[in-house]
């Protein structure tokens, strides 16, 4: 019995984890979504701030693609800046995602080492 009721809290506790989730796209998959989305991709351009505002494009991580504008407004984190990848989650609003939270990625966590090129 004690088996069976853990058995269902597990798959419980799956679906919600994963029915709650919000899709991590990037900018070339955006296009048609509704609702709130994760968003992943490389700042590019120049950078405007007017006010707690922030605008600014996105392309995809690996390779150029079309750009998608972004408004922010809340906290910008430290290491923002153009040529950054940055995780945003909002919704689009007809061509523009506007994000409602910011992260952005430590270069040196994603890059290779010297030592691990050969």
């Amino acid at each position: 019995m004690a088996l069976a009721v853990a058995g269902v809290l597990a798959v419980f506790l799956v679906y919600t984890a994963v029915g709650g989730s919000e899709p991590l796209l990037e900018p070339s998959n955006l296009a048609g979504h509704t609702g709130k989305v994760s968003l992943t991709g490389k700042v590019v351009g120049h950078v405007q701030k007017s006010g707690g505002t922030l605008r600014f494009k996105l392309h995809n991580i690996q390779g150029a693609s079309g750009l998608v504008p972004v408004v922010y407004r809340g906290a910008v984190p430290d290491l923002f800046k153009t040529g950054r990848e940055v995780n945003l989650d909002g919704h689009l609003d007809g061509s523009t995602f506007v994000s409602t939270s910011m992260t952005t990625k430590c270069p040196s966590k994603y890059t290779a080492s010297p030592s691990s090129s050969a």
